[in-house]
């Protein structure tokens, strides 16, 4: 018996249903072709208003009284409905027997949870919110909109997409100890998601680890978990041909490669103040290597805690601790190195030097650690692309940024497959992470690049990178510094007399006597300057003054006159006058003046350098003998006559380029070179001094407890880097933090005291609390500065979400050159045309590519225009998916794809592309022969003009030859003998079965075998199938078990305990089964007694009994036919009450579910169909 076309069924389900127990094992009963209603109910108003999701399960396969194998059994849909806001999909779970919550689950699973998520939860989130706060470091990735996270807490646990982002970063306060408090700055986001919170999701407070493992309440704080497309189900479809194909063709292109599975409504989402080409932190150390003693203290039961007491710099971390050596890894964890492995982790903070060690009993006590003390900075970033093309298309790239380096852990890479953004990250030892894997070599700047996914065409690899840019820091240590510690006092009074001042001072209860020389210097117990017009002193005192002690001074004065004078200086920088009020009394003249430098700016991406001013401020003092002290001139005081030099020669560092590469991709290779420069005078001069003949009184003054200010970087103009700075004098160790200096650091507790602050632009120290008697000498042992950064003339990067609104990107930058703000936004085709801003953005894939320049034309490079890229800013409106309800549309849309679409094509799928073409016959003739335009079709009907299919049995058709001949006599009817009307249309199908090789968002599609037709657009269809390969009944995995436990049955597919040595002969009367009564089931014969036995199937119960004399069939009620067939004269003797039999069958059927997606709108069709094709091979 063969298998014959009526004998391929597609069956129903137990349940056509949307609720939660549809679908099921397969029924008897067919599904009809062309019946109305046959699978899916009607659309209701409000699917239409709302949208809905429709799950139908079927089973494809073949109903005959044998087991004939139907080979290579596929499904595919051979027509889509004609309504563009219905559509339908194919998707397979592998089971026979599940319902709609299991294949729900399935569908849902296009994203699940990965690691954790780049933020933690800041304080309670509560059921009903519709945004969540979060917090981060400021090095972390920003969340974007429409990422997935999962919120889980206990036992309750959702996920959220994200519909809106808002980050600023603050300052939170932590206290370590009784008192004792530390600043963290530390990025907030308030996260806006489509739906409210269903449960509250407890959230910490900030420390310097994160956040806290409870709320104030003592509940554990709630996990937020990253999700990664696992895209666990695929789906199947149909779209049309885009372009029109040849004979001979290997690609081909789709209307589509995605088809719609949750309705969606899109809203618009607003992007303000956002940072293009987002700044990233980096640690670089700021000393020589450091080894202070450690001394664990126990935090909780199993967790010890110490303190480096700065931050230190990754992979630089030797610990020593309970006879072992562990180094850390540059991720903030230790590995094992040698001695003794008694932790099961111990972590570290580099931002505060915060050590953790885990171990299964309490441990405290002492350590020993080597490291390098670091900062963590913030860098500019550099951005760049790679365009995707087809001929540049594949999984692996390279990236050469010889011409600036990144800083290690800085350096991102996104790319775009199947219009999702993928990211990959360094995570700063030289390996990428992420969707993909690849190195980075910091020392050669050559980056290697392996892709997850194949990358869009037409779409961009965008990375950004924070520069190694050696002239961004300095480290400003050791000797070098010519670092100080002075006190600088002003009296209350100006026009001191030269000469006439005395100060003293305690130390170790000895006076100390300091005297004015009367030429600006002192002498006695300290070297240093006095400016008589105003009063300034500035000592270097041989020793600090005793604790709660006073310096007094005693001196003369006399009143002052101010002049402002207007002069040019000549070549050499000299200005002269002549100063009123002559003779002048000696010594107490001061000139103040202002100059200008240039300092310039290195550029990234551009072949040029660009200078910017900076005002300077300048004095000098006469030294009472007609010169001036520290400054080049003279000063008469009979006649009031001076010259003074007021610019000054100084070192200007120039930048010079080697350039090579096309925008946006352009290698610069920057060195630079030193210059002497001369300062540019303010033109005026604020002159002060005393007439001859001035009367002096007596004056005193008394400074109580002097502050004591470190004068750090004497020789530097560039600022201090905050967190950088470690300095050592007169036998303690004083860190700054958050400005303020702290000494005598626990490393139990991070707890010191507060002894000064910290001025940051002026390189200065100041203590307001010291001990006396100490040397002036200071030690700075770790310390950063930074110049004024780069600019840039060109910058690439991607939104954080799309697609974008047409029109609506807006953009900020300000120019390095004048400091003027300039503006632009993009026009509807997605260009930015000037005048300063140009380039383009696509709205479909959020990637901006810009240049500043006047000129876009002009490739020198003289027209470039320099902006400073932290200050490079954009807004835009973005488009988003609305979020419906879960209950009403049938699915949760948080973990589906945020646009409602999948992907129908995957490459190694099985695709068919066919074309459907129709000859009318407007009369057709008995006996004759209808000749087709084309041959090899894969099928051909006849239907008449109401579109009902003719009676087979009056057509018979020749596929090979491609023709149609009439019966005779030829009756218009159906198979059911329902007369039909003219005209005939005789419809033939040509197909083309192929493996999918490439699958581009564009639509294009390759193929692994060449097409045999040239097929129009519109017209040909491309539909992806859902493959069973074979289907045949069979019955397997045969064993017996001697015990049956009926309260815990074994239905895996060994046995459980012994055999039995009773059997069945197998081989000689093998049990039969046929394609329509057998189901995929495991069945059990369990023996009541030594011949009767109760037939039990794993899902089904006790469905019927038997004895082994007589043959057991039990009918499946479904068809009427046996489920299987035991021959009795196939068992064997010594069956006892409590034996088992155990096998398993499969049926000839493929199980499919059926997607009917309603997006929300108006209907076009009032009776809509699709239709599906079930095909596979018999002899």
């Amino acid at each position: 018996m063969t298998i014959n076309a009526s004998d391929v069924k597609l069956l129903k389900s137990q349940r056509l249903t949307d609720e939660d127990d549809g679908g099921g094992r397969a029924t008897g009963t067919p599904v009809v072709d062309g019946e109305v209603n046959n699978l899916f109910s009607d659309i209701s108003r409000l699917d239409r208003t709302l949208g809905r999701i429709n799950l139908r399960k079927g089973f494809a396969g073949v109903l005959t009284d044998n087991a004939d194998a139907y080979l290579g059994a596929h499904c595919i849909l051979t027509q889509a409905p004609a309504d563009p806001r219905v559509s339908v999909l194919l998707f397979n779970t592998g089971s026979q027997i599940d319902e709609r919550t299991a294949a729900r689950s399935n569908i849902e699973n296009y994203v699940v949870p990965a690691t954790a998520a780049p933020f933690e939860l800041l304080g309670n989130q509560l059921a009903g919110q519709r945004s969540i706060t979060g917090v981060q470091r400021e090095e972390h990735r920003i969340p974007e909109v429409g990422e997935v996270y999962q919120l889980v807490n206990g036992t309750a646990s959702q996920y959220v997409r994200v519909a809106s982002v808002e980050a600023t970063v603050e300052n939170f306060i932590y206290e370590y100890s009784s008192g004792q408090y530390l600043t963290l700055p530390r990025r907030r986001l308030q996260l806006g998601i489509g739906s409210a919170l269903l449960a509250t999701y407890p959230g910490g407070s900030v420390n310097p680890a994160g956040t806290t493992a409870t709320n104030a309440a003592s509940q554990p704080k709630a996990s937020v978990l990253s999700t990664q497309v696992a895209d666990a189900a695929k789906y199947y479809g149909i779209s049309p041909l885009a372009e029109a194909v040849a004979q001979g063709d290997l690609t081909l292109k789709v209307a589509s490669v995605y088809a719609p599975l949750v309705p969606s409504t899109v809203k618009e989402t607003a992007l303000l103040d956002q940072l293009a080409g987002y700044r990233r932190r980096q640690y670089l150390a700021c000393g020589a290597a450091r080894a202070p003693a450690l001394s664990f203290a126990l935090v909780v039961s199993g967790q010890s805690r110490a303190f480096l007491g700065t931050g230190a710099l990754p992979g630089s971390v030797t610990l020593t601790i309970n006879a072992g050596v562990y180094s850390d890894n540059g991720k903030g964890e230790f590995t094992f190195v040698s001695g003794s492995n008694t932790f099961s982790k111990i972590t570290v903070d580099y931002a505060t030097g915060q050590l953790d060690a885990y171990k299964a009993t309490a441990y405290t006590g002492a350590a020993s650690v080597g490291y390098t003390p670091a900062t963590a900075v913030s860098g500019e970033t550099v951005t760049g692309e790679i365009a995707v093309t087809l001929a540049s298309r594949g999984y692996v790239y390279t990236l050469d940024l010889a011409g600036a380096k990144p800083k290690p852990g800085t350096l991102t890479v996104s790319y775009l497959a199947l219009g999702n953004w993928q990211e990959l990250s360094d995570a700063g030892n030289g390996e990428l992470g992420g969707q993909g894997s690849g190195t980075v070599d910091f020392a050669s700047g050559s980056v290697s690049l392996t892709l997850a996914a194949l990358p869009d065409v037409g779409s961009a690899i965008v990375y950004s990178y924070v520069g190694d840019n050696a002239e961004a820091y300095t480290q400003r240590t050791g000797a070098g510094t010519a670092a100080k510690a002075r006190i600088r006092h002003r009296l209350p009074h100006d026009g001191i007399q030269p000469g006439s001042l005395t100060a003293s001072y305690l130390v170790g209860g000895v006076t100390k006597t300091i005297t004015d020389t009367g030429s600006g210097t002192l002498s006695g117990q300290a070297s240093g300057t006095i400016v008589y017009a105003t009063g300034e002193l500035d000592m270097e005192l041989t020793a600090t003054p005793d604790s709660g002690s006073s310096i007094n001074y005693s001196y003369q004065q006399g009143s002052v006159a101010d002049q402002v004078l207007s002069v040019s200086p000549d070549s050499a920088g000299t200005v002269s006058g002549t100063l009123p009020g002559a003779p002048l009394k000696p010594g107490s003249v001061r000139m103040s003046w202002s100059v200008l430098r240039r300092q310039a700016v290195p550029a990234s991406g551009s072949a040029t350098s660009y200078d910017q001013t900076v005002v300077l401020d300048r004095s000098a003092a006469d030294d009472g003998a007609g010169g001036w002290v520290g400054v080049t001139g003279s000063i008469d005081y009979s006649t009031g006559a001076f010259t003074l030099r007021v610019e000054e020669s100084y070192a200007y560092k120039e930048y010079t380029y080697k350039q090579t590469g096309v925008f946006p991709l352009v290698k610069t290779e920057r060195s630079s070179t030193t210059t002497s420069l001369q300062e540019q005078f303010g033109g005026t001069l604020l002159a002060r001094a005393q007439p001859a003949g001035v009367g002096y009184g007596t004056q005193s003054d008394s400074q109580s407890v002097p502050p004591l200010t470190f004068e750090l970087l004497p020789n530097v103009d560039e600022p201090i880097v905050p967190g950088s700075l470690i300095l050592a004098w007169g036998g303690d160790t004083y860190v700054d933090r958050d400005g303020v200096l702290y000494k005598g650091i626990n490393s139990s507790t991070n707890a010191g005291s507060a002894v000064g602050t910290v001025d940051y632009a002026g390189g200065t120290a100041t203590l307001s609390v010291y001990p006396g008697g100490k040397t002036p000498g200071v030690d700075v042992q770790a310390c950063l500065t930074s110049n004024s950064g780069f600019a840039v003339v060109d910058a690439t990067f991607r939104t954080p979400g799309a697609p974008l609104r047409p029109a609506s990107l807006q953009l900020t930058a300000v120019r390095t050159d004048t400091a003027e703000t300039v503006t632009a936004t993009a026009d509807t085709n997605g260009n930015f045309s000037g005048p300063t801003i140009w380039g383009t953005v696509d709205v479909e894939t959020g990637i901006v590519r810009l240049k500043f320049t006047a000129d876009p034309n002009d490739g020198s490079g003289l027209s470039d225009i320099p902006v400073i890229p932290a200050l490079l800013r954009y807004n835009a409106v973005l488009y988003s998916s609305l979020p419906l309800n879960a209950d009403l549309i049938g699915l949760d849309p948080v973990r589906l794809p945020a646009d409602g679409r999948v992907p129908i094509y995957r490459e190694g799928d099985v695709l068919v592309i066919h074309h459907t073409a129709e000859t009318t016959v407007a009369s057709p003739v008995a006996g004759t022969t209808e000749t087709l335009a084309r041959q090899q079709q894969a099928a051909i009907e006849v239907v008449a003009a109401s579109g009902v299919a003719l009676d087979p049995a009056q057509y018979s058709v020749d596929r090979e030859l491609g023709t149609v001949a009439w019966a005779n006599p030829l009756i218009l009817q159906d198979a059911s003998g329902n007369p039909l009307g003219l005209p005939l249309t005789i419809r033939d199908r040509v197909e083309h079965m192929a493996v999918c090789s490439e699958v581009q968002i564009s639509g294009a599609l390759g193929i692994g075998a060449p097409l045999p037709w040239d097929l129009p657009a519109g017209e040909t269809q491309v539909s992806s199938a859902v493959a069973w390969g074979d289907l045949q009944a069979r019955l397997h995995t045969w064993y017996t078990q001697k015990t049956w436990n009926s309260g815990a049955p074994n239905w895996t597919d060994s046995p459980s305990g012994e055999s039995t040595t009773s059997n069945y002969n197998s081989l000689n009367y093998p049990p039969v089964v046929t394609n329509k009564g057998a189901i995929a089931g495991k069945w059990a014969l369990v023996f009541t007694g030594t011949t009767t036995f109760n037939v039990v199937e794993e899902k089904l119960g006790v469905i019927s009994t038997g004895t082994t004399g007589s043959d057991c069939a039990p009918i499946n009620p479904a068809t009427g036919a046996p489920y299987f067939t035991i021959l009795a004269a196939g068992w064997g003797s010594g069956w006892a009450a409590g034996n088992a039999v155990r096998f398993n069958t499969d049926s000839c059927l493929g199980p499919l579910w059926i997607v009917r997606t309603v997006l929300s709108g108006q209907g076009t069709v009032e009776d809509d169909q699709f239709k599906l094709q079930i095909r596979g091979d018999a002899d």
